[in-house]
């Protein structure tokens, strides 16, 4: 059975290798990290992906909204992408925008930061399409 791909959207570079590595090794799931938002739209063209993990970076500007552009640009190349965001858990508009998306369809799910690689892993395999 060929692998499912999920691409991890995640600006932290360690962290996302253990996401990587623990969904490589137990699931039948391909992971890939993309570390910049600007690479996301071509390696989702390239790999087609039925998942994508994007985080909704900490940092100065408008990461709620630069993060829901990039999950545009991934279901317009990919309309069959299931997205799930990432979110810091004390940034109340974060969180408040991730609780809106879901309920309007717009993302399937979200995670905290300080969630595990077990449960990050079974929420996307309970995302996998048939």
């Amino acid at each position: 059975m060929e692998r499912k791909v999920v691409i991890l959207v995640l600006c932290r570079k360690v962290i996302a290798q253990l996401f990587i590595e623990h969904i490589t090794n137990n699931t039948q799931m391909k992971a890939l990290g993309v570390y910049s938002f600007s690479e996301v739209r071509s390696i989702a063209l390239i790999h087609n992906p039925a998942l994508a993990l994007v985080e909704i970076p900490e940092r100065h500007g408008e990461p709620v909204q630069e993060t829901f552009d990039v999950c545009g640009d991934i279901k317009e190349v990919c309309p069959n992408c299931k997205i799930m965001l990432m979110c810091p858990e004390k940034d109340k508009k974060s969180v408040d925008a991730c609780v809106e998306a879901k309920k309007k369809g717009y993302i399937e799910d979200y995670v905290f930061y300080d969630t595990s690689p077990k449960y990050l892993t079974s929420k996307l395999e309970a995302l996998l399409p048939g």
